[in-house]
């Protein structure tokens, strides 16, 4: 058998995914081949066993996005799991993931969900004193978590000290990064009833533009080797880290608090999914694949290595009760909300990437003026309505 895996920015999933293979595998690795590829580099594969399935195989097993799953399915790529999963009727799941999973009312199930994640604020107490009194309230808002950023900035005792950490970046501010505050910002990329993108909207416009002052105000660096950190051993010189991986250390120094704005619950939730070709020539022994490693001791362990949570609520209420902070845990993914799994939205999810990575370099040139975000996503909101007409 063969399986895709997507890559990760922290080498510790990769590691504990062939841990799993060789267990289940009994040692004989040989039987399943891995191959790891980045979410682009999955996209392109999957479109270039569209265009040409004899030169372009698919694996037996691959992961990929909770929302890339209708676009698949619709093309006829993805196996059904339902009568294989008794997992996926049974209420095993959280609703939210489910509803979503299962958003177009059909009684298939194309993927399983298998981890989970949702983006918070990691701070330093002791670095707060004297800017910051109350870091509940004040960084309970994006506007007060500038604020104090801003404070930060100008005593001299920070000078030569980083502010802000996002692990894990390409460099360039990304998609991963903005998504989360667009969100918290009631915006979007699409209106309510799919009938139109919002780029251009002020809720998400605006936190794109929130975002890009970090880079610019020079809070976070763009495209510099400390944007490549995996946060799961916080930089003890930085006072923030706005990560969606659990800390290997947390306590202490380090303090935890809900994604600024969204204090309250109704975080952006980011979940990945296993999935089964149509085309496999092992479907019996895939579909076994999936199931075991989505069974809730496989999957808790897993997701524990490289600082994420499994989808399984069994095991997610089981590794909470181990949080130091699983108050916080348990608001942040309160009520979450999903990207929407519909066929046309990962393609708009990757022309936002495509221009934030193009406004990422006019930063770093120092050439980027203000009407370019503006000009950008008008584009970019232009080819997103013609997808829909295309849908």
């Amino acid at each position: 058998m063969k399986v895709w895996i997507l890559s990760d920015y922290d080498n510790r999933k990769h590691q504990a995914f062939r841990g799993l293979i060789y267990r289940y595998t009994s040692g004989a690795t040989k039987d399943i081949s891995i191959e790891v590829k980045s979410r682009s580099n999955l996209w392109r594969s999957l479109f270039a066993h569209l265009r040409d399935s004899k030169h372009n195989h698919l694996p037996d097993v691959l992961e990929l996005p909770l929302n890339w799953t209708r676009r698949f399915a619709s093309l006829g790529i993805l196996a059904d799991l339902k009568p294989y999963m008794k997992s996926l009727s049974d209420g095993s799941y959280p609703p939210e993931i489910m509803a979503e999973l299962c958003r177009h009312g059909s009684s298939e199930i194309f993927s399983i969900p298998w981890w989970q994640k949702s983006p918070a604020l990691y701070y330093r107490r002791s670095a707060l004193e004297g800017c910051c009194r109350n870091p509940k309230e004040e960084l309970s808002t994006w506007k007060g978590f500038r604020n104090v950023l801003d404070r930060l900035a100008e005593s001299s005792h920070f000078h030569n000290h980083r502010l802000l950490s996002i692990p894990g970046s390409s460099g360039a501010v990304s998609l991963g990064e903005v998504l989360p505050h667009i969100w918290g910002r009631r915006g979007g990329l699409y209106s309510d009833d799919f009938t139109r993108a919002t780029f251009t909207r002020d809720e998400t416009s605006g936190g794109i533009q929130d975002w890009l002052d970090l880079a610019i105000d020079g809070y976070i660096r763009l495209f510099s080797q400390d944007r490549f950190e995996n946060g799961y051993m916080p930089n003890k010189d930085c006072v923030f880290m706005l990560s969606s991986r659990r800390p290997m250390y947390i306590g202490g120094e380090m303090e935890l608090l809900p994604y600024p704005g969204c204090a309250k619950g109704g975080g952006l939730l980011l979940v990945n999914n296993l999935a089964v070709s149509s085309s496999s020539l092992f479907m019996k022994d895939a579909m076994s694949l999936v199931s075991w490693l989505s069974d809730g001791m496989n999957s808790g362990t897993f997701a524990d290595y490289f600082g994420v949570f499994p989808c399984l609520a069994s095991a997610f209420s089981s590794r909470l009760e181990k949080e130091k902070y699983s108050d916080i845990f348990r608001r942040i993914y309160l009520s979450p909300e999903l990207l929407p799994n519909f066929s046309f939205y990962p393609s708009a999810e990757l022309l936002l990437q495509r221009l934030l990575w193009r406004l990422s370099l006019k930063i770093a040139e120092g050439s980027f003026r203000q009407e370019d975000l503006r000009m950008e996503l008008i584009k970019a909101q232009g080819e997103a309505d013609y997808l829909l007409t295309m849908d």
